[in-house]
């Protein structure tokens, strides 16, 4: 059977294989909810997943209209997961680093006062684990003296204040680093100053082996674009950090295929595919807001400005972890741009909603799990489903071509 789409997928990041990603699609199209009616009233089968090579593995979506009539789209996961890993280990130093970097480095180049600028909202989360770290070392050294004081009730402590300060420093850190592993967890703020440290590392160009699995990457989305009669539509979908990867990728892939997608203006295959970017809990702006991120803005400059792309983005505005308040994109172009929101009230049921609003991590991976109710955002009718990202969303009216 001809193959409807090629949808790329960029997971963000996590050290988990595409086996857990696939298992997640399989739960999306066992547990989704089909609309009585309209183009999305139709069934998804996930079929196998077979290792397409190092870096990539691939299952078809094969969806099954009303009528019968069935269309298969291609799922690729384009793979980072291993570089994701030699960044996963968490030790004091890498803590630390992280934290030195991000906040650090963040204030001297004026990052947190353009978050500010754009939103509030998002400064307050961003901030959110630098708060938890500072109220264990609050802590842990109150709790210290207040030891010292019980056990040393005579100034026996005649010891000079140079000694003493940094010696209660010293004696401070084992064990605000004891209670910040156990609370920073607990509360959600370790994941997210992965996800803070490892972004100010990509802006810094310092992730090795990250630029040549974007070449890489790039390549792969380049050949389905220039594939002749191939798919009406070539989709890159990234998560979280991965949809930063995602516009990375697809912008590198269009500078090898400058004329993707303008034939497609009249229909699509035969004449080429239709170009789209899909991203899900985008946190862009902790990229694009690093002043030594001039590469990585030139390609998003570069894919905004591509007459002939469409790039959706849903992003919650309740996600700590990404910047549903802000833009994934630092100024406009000539793409077919929406932001819009998942609603995940209207989609899920209140109860299931209010447990999400209290677990930050599983808020943000909600966008690649099933809901509870159909007509709103529906990951596979995106990725598998009759209608293009274009048709799916086109422009407004003013803007449509007569």
């Amino acid at each position: 059977m001809p193959v409807h789409r090629h949808v790329f997928f960029i997971a963000g990041f996590d050290p988990k294989s595409p086996r857990h990603y696939h298992r997640l699609f399989r739960a999306l199209a066992q547990q989704r909810p089909c609309p009585p009616t309209g183009p999305d009233a139709g069934s998804v089968t996930v079929l196998e997943r077979v290792s397409a090579h190092a870096l990539a593995d691939r299952w078809d979506l094969r969806w099954t209209d009303a009528d019968g009539a069935e269309r298969v789209s291609a799922m690729t996961q384009l793979r980072w997961d291993d570089i994701v890993r030699e960044h996963w280990g968490r030790s004091l130093r890498s803590v630390w680093r992280d934290h030195w970097n991000f906040y650090v480095d963040g204030w001297r180049q004026g990052n947190f006062g353009r978050v500010w600028r754009s939103s509030r909202v998002n400064w307050l989360f961003v901030m959110y684990p630098l708060v938890v770290t500072l109220g264990c070392l609050t802590v842990a050294w109150a709790g210290l003296a207040a030891l010292a004081a019980a056990w040393a009730p005579s100034p026996a402590a005649d010891l000079p204040a140079w000694l003493a300060v940094p010696l209660a420093g010293a004696l401070g850190v084992a064990p605000a680093w004891w209670l910040w592993r156990r609370v920073a967890h607990r509360l959600g703020a370790d994941w997210l100053l992965r996800l803070y440290g490892f972004s100010h590392a990509q802006a810094e160009g310092r992730v090795a082996g990250l630029d040549d699995r974007l070449d890489a990457m790039a390549e792969q989305v380049a050949r389905a674009l220039s594939e002749p009669g191939g798919a009406a539509e070539v989709l890159v979908v990234g998560h979280s950090v991965g949809a930063t990867l995602a516009a990375s990728a697809l912008a590198r892939a269009l500078r090898r295929v400058p004329g993707a997608g303008s034939a497609a203006a009249a229909g699509g295959a035969p004449h080429g595919p239709r170009v789209a970017l899909l991203s899900l809990g985008h946190c862009t702006p902790l990229v694009y807001f690093h002043r030594t991120a001039s590469r990585w803005r030139d390609e998003l400059d570069g894919l905004v400005d591509h007459a002939h792309l469409t790039w959706v983005d849903y992003t919650a505005p309740a996600d700590w972890a990404a910047c549903g308040r802000m833009s994934p994109w630092h100024r406009p172009g000539q793409a077919l741009l929406h932001r819009l929101s998942p609603r995940f009230p209207k989609i899920l049921r209140p109860e299931r909603y209010r447990a999400l609003r209290r677990n930050r991590l599983a808020m943000h991976m909600q966008y690649l799990k099933p809901v509870d109710h159909a007509g709103g955002y529906d990951l596979l009718a995106l990725t598998a489903g009759p209608l293009a990202l274009r048709e799916r969303h086109p422009p407004p009216a003013h803007l449509a071509a007569p």
